[in-house]
């Protein structure tokens, strides 16, 4: 199985990232300006709820395949229906990974982001 290429692009947001979250640094101030509003962070939770629901089918797939062809196809299939989560949802990749690494990192930012995910898991489905 193939790992996800990453591309220059991503590695230095994250790498930015991780110099703005350093604490008391001028970075980190411009960072927490740069905070997802409740909505944005809304959107990016539906994103990644979905985006879960397809990386735990995939493992449960990739569990029964023992051909490196279907390992490669069931690989390809969901990098694809991420990629369409994340353009269904107008959230990039890097600003995905990014928000990701914030939020592990950032106490505030994850505490707001799992009131938005208790409140997006109530919401009706349609």
């Amino acid at each position: 199985m193939s790992m996800p290429r990453r591309t220059m692009g991503g590695g230095a947001i994250i790498l930015a990232t991780l110099l703005a979250v350093g604490a008391g640094s001028p970075a980190h101030a411009q960072e927490q300006d740069l905070a997802p509003d409740r909505e944005a962070l809304a959107q990016f939770v539906r994103a990644h709820l979905l985006i879960n629901v397809a990386r735990d089918a995939f493992h449960g797939e990739i569990a029964r395949l023992h051909d490196e062809a279907g390992r490669r196809r069931a690989r390809e299939e969901v990098d694809a229906r991420i990629s369409g989560i994340l353009e269904e949802h107008t959230i990039t990749r890097e600003q995905y990974d990014a928000l990701i690494l914030r939020i592990s990192m950032e106490g505030e930012l994850r505490a707001t982001f799992e009131e938005v995910l208790a409140e997006v898991a109530e919401e009706p489905t349609s």
